[in-house]
Order: C-alpha cells, then structure tokens, then sequence
C-alpha cells in the first residue's frame, strides 16, 4: 500500500520540472549564459577609481612655490604651468594635448603619440595671469586675469576660479578681504558624499546585478507563457496537483532561479562584502518580487511578442532607480515610489557605503511589502488563466 503523496512533494516535483524545462530550452539557456559572462566581464572592465580633482592651467606664475601654496589652499585643484598664453589656449580649446614630464609641461598636437612616460591632463580651464600681477597686486592696482574656459564646464566652476584669482591678490598684497565674510551654515540636501564619492564599479554594481533579476524575469515569463499556450498546466491538473499547487511552484522555481543567478554574479563581482546575509535577503526579495511581475507577464501574453512585450513594460519602469543611482542627488518622489527602488537603494548603501541592518530596515520594509502585493497581484492572474482553460 502506497502512502499518499503529500502537496510539499507535489510542489517539489513540479519546481524540479520547472527548472528542468527551463535547462532544456537552448534559447534561454544561452541567453542566461550569455548575459552571466557579458555582465561579469564588463563588471571588471570598467575602472575602480576616482579622481575628485580639477586639472587648471595657469600661464604668468613661474614661481612654484606660489603654485604650491594655491593648490594647497584650493582642495581639489590641480595647476599645470605653461609657458605660452597661446598653447594654454589651444588645449583648452581641444585643438592641443598637454602633458606632463617630471614636472614639466610639453604641448603637442591631438593627432601626435605622446612621449614615453608623459602623463595626460584634462585641462578645461586656462588662468593667465599678466606679468605685472604681483607687483599691482601688492600695490593695491586693479589688475587683469584672462579666464579661459571650455563650453562643457558647468557654471559654479566658473565662479570658484573667480573667487581663487580674488583670493591670490588679496594675499599677493597682504591684505584682508575689503568685506567681513558672514557666518554660513551648510545644509547637504542628501547624502553628502564629498571625499566618497564611487568608482565606476561601485555604480554599476548595483545595475549589474539587478539585470540578472529582470533577465529571470523574462525566463519564467516566457515559459509560464508556453505552458498555458501548450495546455501543460492543463494536464498538471489532472494529477494530484492543485491549482494552489502550480501557482506555488511556479514562484518558487522563479525565486530560486533568480536567486541561484544573482549569487552567482554577487560572488564574481566580489559584492558580498561584510554583510553577506543582508546582501542575500535583499537578493531573496528582488527574486521574488520579479517573479511575481514574470507570472503576471507570462499569463497576459498569448504568444512569444506580446509576452516580450508585456515584460519589456515591466522591465522598463523597474530599470529607472538602477539607472538613476549613476547620478548623485535625492531621486524624485515618483522614482522611490517604484517598486525597484528600495532594492538598489539598499544594494546601493551595503555594497558602496557599507550600511547595515539598521540603515537599510527601511528599503527591507518597502521591497518586502512590493514582494507580497506583486506576488499576490501575479498568483491571482496567473490562477485566473489556469481556471480558464
């Protein structure tokens, strides 16, 4: 006498027929493949550095101790001497490169390879300082300071080469501001990343990983798409399966699907970091909330486009948050009201500024409650179109 099956054992042979089939298909298999290596090998592509200074060149000041002491008083600038009004015009027009060897500045043309052991400077700013400037200046004599500037750079860099030539004359000629500066308060809207700002890796991270999520997505949409198409949930039905049976593992073998792909890409870009179990909850709950929106996309399509389009209408909204963690600031109202944002958000905070539990409870709250009503939202359509066929 056979004992009878139970529905965890239904539901376990179903998640290993799921992930069976989606082995076998060859499209999407490589497709998975594909995207793993593609993702993995631009991750480590890309540079892991920053370089939070500005490069200016400065024509008329040959003393460098004068160029020290502004580079020392100005954070984050970088003078370059030149010798000729002419050549700093020219590179900082794009027409001429300027390169640095052992200290000394050498100009040549943008189609000439530059010297062995030279070093390249992004110069967008040209201060050319007139031969009587130190000698007006301590006199107390108005002087002239010619402002080269590209077109690319933004306006408040402007002012602050305005401020450091006011600031070079006043102490050229010993003498205080001409007005008392008032007492300022800072007040940072957001995070202040001044001195932390994130390498390219850093950024993408995030976006790397959460492809993989959206990539699944589109998996499990497809093949839930097939099986209602071919009847096979149909014919599942018709053994000891429930229809509570299919949708569960349905959700499932997506979840660990995803799962399974995004530790895999967290462990190649080196992303765990120090809180590995945090790292993976968020991952568990971006897993399941794809797979939710992948049964909701798999039963609204009827063929293999309107699936595609369906989950490319998924796809879209969810990818803005990744993509806008690339530019610093406070995300507008309606981007942190998509379901995606609190899972780069939190990625964002463990992986690149190593928060913690208790800095990303929020994000945890918010993707938590986005998982249950997606996944509510997908069981629902997708029980609808089983019952109906």
């Amino acid at each position: 006498m056979s004992r009878p099956v139970t529905r965890t054992q239904v539901i376990a042979a179903m998640v290993k027929k799921d992930l069976a089939e989606y082995g076998r298909d060859r499209l999407w298999a490589f497709l998975t493949v594909l995207v793993l290596i593609f993702v993995i090998a631009i991750f480590w592509v890309l540079p892991n550095d920053v370089d939070e200074s500005i490069d200016v060149g400065v024509q008329g000041i040959s003393d460098p101790g004068v160029l020290v002491a502004l580079e020392t008083s100005e954070e984050g600038l970088t003078l370059v001497p030149f010798s000729s009004e002419d050549e700093l015009r020219a590179v900082v027009a794009g027409e001429k490169r300027a390169l640095l060897i052992s200290e000394e500045t050498i100009v040549i043309g943008s189609d000439v390879d530059p010297p062995e052991g030279a070093r390249a400077t992004d110069i967008s700013i040209g201060l050319v300082f007139p031969e009587d400037f130190f000698s007006s200046a301590a006199a107390g004599i108005q002087t002239d300071v010619t402002v080269y500037i590209d077109g690319a750079v933004p306006e408040e860099i402007e002012s602050a080469m305005s401020s450091v030539i006011r600031e070079l004359a006043f102490a050229v000629s010993g003498s205080e501001l001409p007005v008392s500066a008032p007492d300022e308060t800072f007040v940072v809207l957001g995070e202040d990343r001044v001195g932390n700002q994130t390498t390219a890796r850093d950024a993408f991270r995030p976006i790397f990983v959460f492809l993989i999520l959206l990539m699944e997505m589109f998996v499990m949409a497809s093949l839930i798409a097939k099986e209602i198409q071919d009847r096979t949930v149909s014919a599942v039905l018709v053994t000891p399966a429930t229809t509570g049976d299919v949708l569960a593992a349905k959700g499932i073998a997506g979840a660990v699907s995803g799962m399974v792909q995004a530790v895999i890409v967290l462990v190649a870009i080196n992303a765990l970091g120090n809180e590995p179990l945090l790292i993976l909850t968020f991952m568990l709950l971006g897993a399941v909330m794809v797979s939710g929106t992948a049964m909701i996309a798999g039963s609204s399509g009827k063929d293999f486009i309107s699936t595609l389009f369906y989950g490319m209408a998924f796809m879209i909204p969810l990818m803005i948050p990744a993509f806008g963690a690339l530019f610093p600031g406070t995300s507008s109202l309606w981007i942190r009201a998509l379901p995606s944002y609190p899972l780069v958000d939190g990625l964002i905070e463990v992986t690149t500024y190593g928060g913690g539990w208790a800095e990303t409870l929020p994000q945890l709250g918010a993707l938590l409650g986005w998982c249950i009503a997606l996944f509510a939202l997908g069981w629902m359509i997708l029980r609808r179109k089983v019952q109906s066929l």
